[in-house]
């Protein structure tokens, strides 16, 4: 049932939707509507998102991934690649760009600004098209991009930061704008095609003198990685052993779903685990994360005395992690966690 509930499959099950509309006469206007509000609303996250892509693209960005609804593009070694989006976190629409070399926070700015700029310029030639053609498809186009520019526009920072919090916070210069371009060169760093052992000194240094909390925990994955690869799995395990002990609750599991994982992990490598203990961190984890998911499934399988089946998912995982390993640096770590877990499973 879960594999049915993708973005894909409900995109594909709205359209057959639509086209049921269509083909009886009497519901062909009231589908119309509700057709083009549809579209209107997936061209308006889609442009948003472009927006960034683009305005990133004029700043030097490096593209990384772009998803708008059931579509995922990332690049490949060469060019890009077309894929299915299987994450429903995602559908709304993300762009991932990377920024150049130097803190250029006019280049930061317009990278942010760059999705609302497209979104208020579509929303307005909307209402002008609206205006000259009276078209309600233009109407619901303007609504929704500017729907879109005014929700991320307002500065607001929730468990994400809006496109208007983080022009504001690079407007500031101050203890904001440091950290928030801190946070931008770490996550640079992860999603080079550098490995762990070889990421800036500097970066690990700032990471090493974070305090644990639910804002730094990109930090700790960071710091994580590093020492699994340079001094091995117990030296990663003590790096994170503050982190480790933050309380985890339904508020804050998805944010800390790496810690979850890394603390599932040791337990497993460890000579007393317990079926129990795996199934209680497992259930905090989600397919949104499907290496740390499905490593804790073969964790279950395998304490379940399900050695085939344990063995079969960490093959998904490291088809996953082989196909990505080239373009990120950090999935050599998430081999070698991978390893670790079966060479446990293969004894």
């Amino acid at each position: 049932m879960k594999s049915i509930l993708t973005p894909k499959w409900v995109t594909l099950f709205a359209i057959f939707l639509l086209a049921i509309g269509f083909y009886f006469k009497q519901s062909i206007g009231v589908t119309i509507q509700i057709g083009s509000l549809l579209l209107a609303l997936w061209l308006a996250i889609t442009l948003h998102e472009l927006g960034h892509v683009i305005f990133g693209k004029m700043s030097g960005y490096q593209f990384v991934f772009f998803t708008t609804g059931p579509l995922l593009i990332e690049k490949a070694k060469k060019y890009f690649c077309l894929k299915e989006n299987k994450h429903w976190f995602h559908f709304g629409g993300v762009a991932m760009m990377t920024p150049p070399n130097g803190n250029n926070i006019k280049k930061m700015m317009l990278y942010a600004a760059g999705g609302p700029i497209l979104s208020l310029i579509i929303a307005m030639t909307s209402f002008l098209l609206y205006g000259q053609y009276t078209n309600s498809f233009y109407l619901y186009l303007g609504i929704m991009n500017s729907a879109i520019f005014f929700a991320t526009i307002i500065p607001v920072k929730t468990n994400m930061q809006t496109d208007g919090y983080v022009v504001l916070s690079l407007l500031k210069n101050n203890e904001d704008t440091t950290k928030l371009i801190n946070e931008i060169n770490i996550s640079k760093e992860l999603l080079s095609k550098k490995q762990p052992k070889d990421w800036d000194s500097k970066q690990i240094q700032l990471a090493r003198q974070m305090q644990p909390s639910i804002d730094h925990v990109q930090y700790a994955m960071f710091l994580y990685y590093f020492e699994i690869e340079q001094a091995g799995f117990s030296s990663a395990v003590n790096a994170l052993k503050d982190f480790a002990a933050i309380p985890v609750t339904k508020k804050n599991k998805q944010q800390l779903g790496f810690i979850i994982h890394m603390k599932q992990i040791e337990h497993f490598l460890s000579e007393d685990v317990q079926l129990e203990m795996i199934s209680e961190y497992q259930q905090f984890l989600s397919r949104i994360e499907p290496l740390s998911f499905h490593r804790g499934e073969a964790m279950i399988a395998y304490l379940q005395d399900n050695k085939t089946k344990a063995l079969e998912l960490l093959h998904k995982v490291q088809k996953n992690v082989e196909h990505n390993e080239s373009l990120y640096g950090f999935f050599k770590a998430e081999k070698t966690l991978t390893e670790l877990i079966k060479e446990k499973i293969a004894l």
